[in-house]
C-alpha cells in the first residue's frame, strides 16, 4: 500500500506552462531574441530555471555573463508573474484532497526554484502537503537522487510504500535513482512514450486513474 506520494509541480499537479513561456517570451522581448510556443517551452522546461532560461536563449548568446542577466531578468519577472495563467489540472484538486482524508501523507519535489516552489504550492494548495521542496543551494537538481532522499529522510517515509508522481523522464529517473517506484502522468508536458521509455512503473491517463492506483477503494 502506498502511504507517501512525492509529485511533481509543473506539468503535475498544475499547468504552469503559461505563466513559464510568459516569463521566458518577455526575457526574449527585452533581448531582440526570438520567441518560442508554449509547445516548445513544454520540452525545455523540467530541468530547473537556469537551465530552462538557458534552453531559450539564442546559442550565440550563452556568454556566461548574457545568460546570467537572462536569469536575472527572468527570476524577476516570474516573481512577479507565476500565478497568472497557472492553474490546476481538471481533477488533481479532488483527488488531491481524498488522499489527504485517507491518510496518505503528500510532498512536493521540483526542480524549480524553492522559493517560487514554495510560494505556488501553498497558494494553490493550502494544506495538503506535508513538505514543499524545490531546488535549493548546494543540492543538485533531479534525476540526481541527493534530494529526493533527504526528502524522504525529513518526511521519515519508507521507501517501500512511497511513489513518486510525475510527467517526465527527469521524475522516473529521479524515483529510480533512488530506488523508488514511479507513475508518469500522461497530461503534462511530455509524452505518454517518453515515459514508456523511462521506466515508469505506472501510468496514469487521468487523474481518477492515478487515485484508483493510489486509493484502491477508488476502484469500486
Amino acid at each position: 500500500m502506498v502511504q507517501t506520494v512525492i509529485f511533481d509541480l509543473d506539468g503535475t499537479i498544475l499547468d504552469t506552462i503559461g505563466d513559464l513561456a510568459a516569463a521566458g517570451n518577455w526575457v526574449c522581448r527585452q533581448n531582440g531574441w526570438p520567441e518560442h510556443s508554449q509547445e516548445k517551452f513544454k520540452m525545455m522546461v523540467g530541468h530547473g530555471i537556469p537551465n530552462l532560461v538557458k534552453n531559450f536563449t539564442p546559442e550565440k548568446s550563452h556568454s556566461p555573463l548574457l545568460i546570467a542577466h537572462a536569469l536575472s531578468q527572468f527570476s524577476a519577472y516570474y516573481g512577479e508573474h507565476n500565478m497568472e495563467l497557472t492553474v490546476p489540472y481538471a481533477g488533481i484538486p479532488e483527488v488531491l484532497e481524498r488522499l489527504r482524508a485517507a491518510g496518505v501523507q503528500m510532498a512536493v519535489y521540483s526542480n524549480k526554484a524553492d522559493e517560487f516552489t514554495q510560494a505556488i504550492a501553498a497558494h494553490y494548495y493550502p494544506g495538503i502537503f506535508r513538505l514543499v521542496r524545490g531546488k535549493v543551494s548546494g543540492m543538485p537538481v533531479k534525476p540526481d537522487p541527493t534530494g529526493i532522499k533527504a526528502l524522504l529522510a525529513d518526511l521519515g517515509a519508507d521507501p517501500a510504500s512511497t511513489l513518486v508522481v510525475g510527467d517526465s523522464s527527469v521524475d522516473i529517473h529521479t524515483a529510480h535513482n533512488a530506488g523508488l517506484k514511479a507513475c508518469g502522468v500522461t497530461w503534462g508536458f511530455r509524452s505518454r512514450e517518453s515515459l514508456v521509455e523511462a521506466g515508469a512503473d505506472y501510468l496514469a491517463d487521468t487523474p481518477q486513474e492515478l487515485e484508483a492506483l493510489l486509493l484502491p477503494e477508488a476502484r469500486q
